[in-house]
């Protein structure tokens, strides 16, 4: 266990300019509790974390119906795979709207948060007719599962 036994500085009011001994002990339960606290922060999933499998879910019960998570498979939507980074209205072989095709988008985490919650609102005039996923957690989960197709 570190100790540092006596250090001196100045008396804090300095009016009698006496030192004054500063005796400082590091215990051992303070080191485990940092070291025990530090670990946790390391290796704690942070509240709301994505969750990539939870998110195959939601893509499952919400997206499907429409998008593929396989490459170059269009159903009603186009293929969803690899599109995290992609611009919007640019998978070759699929008929876009001339709104996703002009929006301007890539498909980044935060856009793609947007969206999903209200894609109408983000590219007006948009074919896809899904209302949107009002839950956080859900559209963060699906964000997570999306940016593993790759």
């Amino acid at each position: 266990m570190p100790r540092i036994e006596r250090a001196t500085a100045p008396h804090a009011s300095g009016c009698n300019g006496t030192a004054m001994s500063i005796s400082i002990v590091v215990s051992q339960r303070v080191i485990c509790a940092s070291l025990g606290a530090a670990l946790f922060l390391l290796f704690a999933e942070p509240a709301g974390a994505q969750d990539a499998q939870q998110g195959e879910h939601v893509f499952r019960a919400q997206c499907s119906i429409c998008h593929s998570a396989q490459p170059g498979r269009t159903i009603i939507g186009p293929s969803l795979f690899g599109v995290v980074g992609r611009h919007s209205g640019a998978m070759p072989g699929f008929h876009y709207s001339e709104a996703n095709r002009r929006s301007g988008l890539t498909w980044d985490p935060a856009t793609l948060d947007r969206y999903l919650t209200k894609p109408q609102q983000v590219v007006p005039g948009t074919l896809m007719t899904f209302p949107g996923l009002r839950d956080p957690k859900q559209r963060a989960d699906v964000i997570a599962f999306l940016k593993g197709l790759r």
